[in-house]
């Protein structure tokens, strides 16, 4: 593995703590993609991440605040403790400002998909590989959540997949990671939705 591939582990601009020797191995890359129902006509495109954090924060409650019908926003969030709301934490709403009270938890990106898909007025985030024509997806700053975009950072809302091994892998450990980083393991990523880190 090269070094840049085993880089002292950081996860979302974090240091893992000294006390551990963990060994980073970037397996994918993620999108997070903002998305409402696949008929609906609310937010063509934010204006900027700004947007999305007052629409989830519950500062902007309704559809006609961001140029859409009169309507009640309908808030769809992942369940405290995932990775995916962690990254949307971090990376749209920022330090101290949190999703609103009001929104609907699901515990799968599955579960949100299905939920905005069914719900009117609804809208929220999951992972690019669940994306699919039930659900529509958001433009941040006219910059659509593509894999060109992710890959050449115009898309703002993507973060790195991490394998993490306490010290220098080997052996099973190595060999598994070996495939991950293959032509055939970059395979299934790209094959599951994600962005392959090759």
């Amino acid at each position: 593995m090269s070094s840049s591939q085993q880089t002292k582990a950081a996860h979302m601009d974090k240091d893992i703590p000294d006390w551990a020797s963990i060994e980073n191995d970037r397996a994918a890359k993620e999108v997070s993609d903002m998305l409402e129902a696949a008929d609906a006509a609310y937010l063509e495109s934010a204006d900027a991440i700004e947007q999305v954090r007052d629409i989830f924060s519950g500062k902007i409650t309704n559809w006609k605040d961001v140029g859409g019908e009169d309507q009640s926003i309908i808030l769809v969030s992942r369940e405290e403790g995932s990775g995916t709301r962690a990254a949307f934490e971090e990376m749209v709403m920022g330090e101290g400002v949190l999703i609103a009270a009001s929104s609907i938890l699901q515990p799968s990106n599955g579960s949100i998909r299905t939920t905005v898909s069914t719900t009117p007025n609804s809208i929220g985030y999951l992972s690019f590989g669940y994306l699919d024509n039930t659900v529509k997806s958001i433009s941040i700053n006219g910059v659509a959540p593509t894999e060109p975009n992710a890959v050449n950072g115009t898309y703002p809302i993507v973060r790195p997949l991490n394998m993490l091994t306490n010290g220098e892998p080997t052996g099973t450990v190595k060999a598994f990671l070996d495939f991950i980083l293959s032509e055939a393991g970059q395979k299934i990523v790209v094959d599951d939705g994600y962005i392959s880190v090759k």
